[in-house]
Order: C-alpha cells, then structure tokens, then sequence
C-alpha cells in the first residue's frame, strides 16, 4: 500500500445542497485509509451542460489516502468508495450534467494517469455509461466550479497532462466563464466541520 493524496470535487444542487455537501465532508474523513487534509471554500456555480435546474455549490477535498501501489487499483478503489457515498447519500441514475443529491468526482491523485474500464455500478449518468474512468478527470481544466475551489487550496497543483497549474488554468477559465459563473460564499471552518 502506499499514501497519495487525492484531491476530489464535491458538488450537489438539491434538497439542501450546503448541509449534503458538509455531512460529505464529514463522511470522507471517516473512510477507513483516508484523511482529510483541506477543504476548499463552497462556491455557488452556474450549471454546466443542463441549464434549467438550480444553481450547484461546489466544493475541493484534499486528502491523503492509503491505497495499492499500483496506479489503476488505487483509481479504481477511490472511485468506488465516492461511489458508494454518493448511493448512500441518496444519487440515482440520471440525465448527463442532471440535478444530484451529491457529485464526487476525482480531480487528481498526484502523478497518477489512468484510462480504465469502470466496474459495473460506477458507470455515469446519460448516454456515455461506457465511458472509462480517467485520472485526472478529463474535463477539470475546462470547468470553473473544479477549478475555483481547487485553486483555494492547492494553487501550485499540476497533474499529468495539464497545461499549467491549477491557479493558472482557474485563472484563464474565469476569463472564459465570467466571474458570476463560481461565487465564494463560504470557508470552511475546521473546528465546526462546516462552512462559514
């Protein structure tokens, strides 16, 4: 086994999105092997893809987490524990880009860089079900809601494959989306284990 640190995006835009995305928080420190090292800022974002449905709050996870030493075993069982939590916090099956309960995606694990096939039950939403998974996630340098907190906490991160780190790439994506498009609205407080 070997530590890596693991940074996720957690998102959610129904019921009470602030309070599902705080007790997510909560609930990836207790995940046997993992600790949670920062978290980002909550941002309110603009939907991305499908527009007519509310706004999302976004956040970044920084965690350090033991894993197998090999670089698709680690990806895959990361993506399986986000998986569960997201069933255990109620996500079903749904539309691409749709409304969620709770959204956790892997931004970057380190120098990991992986393309593999996804085990039955963590295939996602819409009409790309046999999408693989890839690590980095595919799309992070392209969405201001992954970059904007991302950015909050680890600046300097640049995962294979990118063009630049994370500050620069939020940076130039600000410029693309606007600056309405990822508000701040919150810090995490790390003593009351929510935003404030």
């Amino acid at each position: 086994m070997r530590s890596l640190v693991v940074h996720l995006g957690i998102g959610a835009n129904l019921d009470d999105p602030v309070a599902t995305l705080t007790e997510a928080v909560v609930a990836i420190g207790q995940i046997p092997g993992w600790a949670v090292m920062q978290v980002s800022p909550l941002y309110r974002t603009r939907p991305v893809g499908l527009l007519e449905q509310p706004e999302f709050f976004n956040a970044a996870v920084a965690l350090h987490a033991t894993l197998p030493p090999e670089p698709a075993a680690a990806a895959l069982e990361v993506l399986a524990r986000v998986k569960e939590l997201e069933r255990v916090f109620g996500r079903v099956p749904s539309v691409r880009f749709g409304p969620r309960r709770l959204d956790i995606d892997i931004i970057a694990m380190e120098d990991v860089a992986v393309v593999h096939p996804r085990p039955l039950g963590t295939e996602p939403d819409g009409p790309d079900a046999e999408r693989p998974l890839v690590v980095p996630h595919p799309s992070a340098t392209e969405r201001l809601f992954v970059l904007a907190p991302l950015a909050d906490i680890s600046p300097n991160l640049q995962a294979p494959g990118w063009a630049g780190t994370a500050r620069e790439l939020r940076d130039r994506q600000r410029r693309i989306e606007g600056d309405d498009a990822a508000i701040c609205v919150g810090a995490w407080d790390v003593g009351a284990l929510r935003w404030v």
